[in-house]
């Protein structure tokens, strides 16, 4: 099934991209904006976002154009989107007109082929906000529908590539499309930089228009307004339920891969995302230079200096004092452990997160989902 999918939205985009491009008319445009999103639980988060638009061979100028919007999750691959726009377009006489726009998107996105399939449906209204409420009575509202359908998909060095098409079909009849491919790094763990470029076409126009546009954009990510406001515990040392100091000694061998076992994990934790780290060796190792992180291509969290007793465990939470500084999907992800020669590393598939339920290591040394007990290791090996 995920293959047919694959295959089939190749030989979409395919079929898009054959399509001719001639015009009787054909615009040249380029687009400069930033963005700025933050979480503010697990399900709802908002956006904002400012671009100027330079369109016909950049003569024309739509300036203050600024997008704020909130974002809930329906589900696993759903999710709901409301968008208010306010924008000044220039005007052939001199001066700017102001517009609003109200949008409502529905957005899904499934895993694919190391990647994700991406769609969204989408209904948009424009109108002048200086309209008399005699206008706005007797005015013919004409929402715009717009469909789209892309792919994004990982590369290395934190960066990621996408292509995408889109159908409008606006209220008085016309239909147009847009394709796009387009390429985004993540400079940091909260900033990222993107280039798209786009082209437009109409359709069933006896006056067709054509666009070419290069869109340059930069994101930032603030940090979530639940981690924000939580303070999450220091991360510390268990053994048999019960805190112990890490001890500093002068010639404790790093650990090994066969030493370490991931026991616990909690995407919904609390008051906090948390994981547990069992030491099943004999002896102590030291957690120096050992990495926890998401994918195999990004540094993750790099553990400092901790002397880890034999089956004793390392508990962190998310955002404490040496601790991971990340949180774990709570519709699941894959968590990986790389030694300190980025070679040796265990990969562990994270399920879907379950309230106020763990998942790791149960008596029996199976992965499966049970009452959350950070710091207490049942298992043993």
């Amino acid at each position: 099934m995920r293959n047919f999918l694959i295959i089939a939205i190749c030989s979409v985009l395919a079929w898009v991209a054959s399509q001719p491009l001639h015009a009787q008319y054909t615009d040249t445009e380029f687009w400069l904006g930033s963005g700025v999103s933050q979480s503010i639980n697990k399900d709802l988060s908002w956006s904002l976002q400012w671009e100027n638009r330079w369109t016909q061979g950049m003569r024309w100028h739509d300036q203050g154009l600024v997008d704020a919007a909130l974002e809930y999750d329906l589900n696993k691959h759903w999710s709901l989107n409301a968008q208010w726009r306010f924008s000044e377009r220039q005007l052939a006489e001199g001066g700017y007109a102001t517009r609003r726009r109200g949008a409502l998107r529905l957005l899904g996105d499934w895993k694919a082929g190391g990647g994700k399939v991406k769609g969204r449906l989408m209904w948009t209204e424009s109108w002048n906000p200086l309209l008399g409420w005699e206008d706005i009575q007797t005015r013919t509202w004409e929402p715009t529908t717009r469909m789209r359908l892309g792919y994004v998909h990982a590369l290395a060095s934190q960066t990621r590539a996408e292509v995408s098409w889109e159908l409008f079909y606006r209220g008085d009849g016309q239909w147009s499309e847009r394709r796009q491919a387009s390429a985004s790094w993540d400079v940091s763990k909260y900033w990222a930089v993107g280039a798209s470029y786009m082209f437009g076409n109409t359709w069933k126009d006896d006056d067709p228009w054509r666009a070419h546009v290069l869109r340059i954009k930069t994101t930032w990510t603030l940090p979530s307004v639940r981690k924000i406001r939580r303070t999450s515990p220091p991360a510390r040392i268990y053994k048999d339920g019960n805190a112990v100091g890490s001890r500093k000694m002068s010639a404790c061998p790093p650990c090994k891969v066969n030493q370490l076992r991931l026991t616990e994990v909690n995407g919904k934790g609390e008051p906090a995302d948390f994981i547990e780290l069992l030491n099943e060796g004999d002896a102590p190792c030291d957690l120096k230079g050992w990495r926890i992180t998401e994918a195999l291509d990004r540094s993750g969290w790099m553990f400092p200096s901790v002397v880890l007793p034999a089956s004793a465990c390392w508990l962190g939470f998310e955002g404490g004092r040496n601790s991971f500084d990340f949180g774990i999907s709570a519709d699941g992800e894959t968590l990986f452990l790389i030694g300190p020669n980025g070679v040796n590393f265990q990969k562990h598939l994270v399920l879907e997160s379950t309230e106020y339920r763990s998942q790791g290591v149960d008596k029996s040394g199976v992965w499966n989902i049970f009452e959350p007990s950070p710091g207490l290791v049942e298992y043993r090996k």
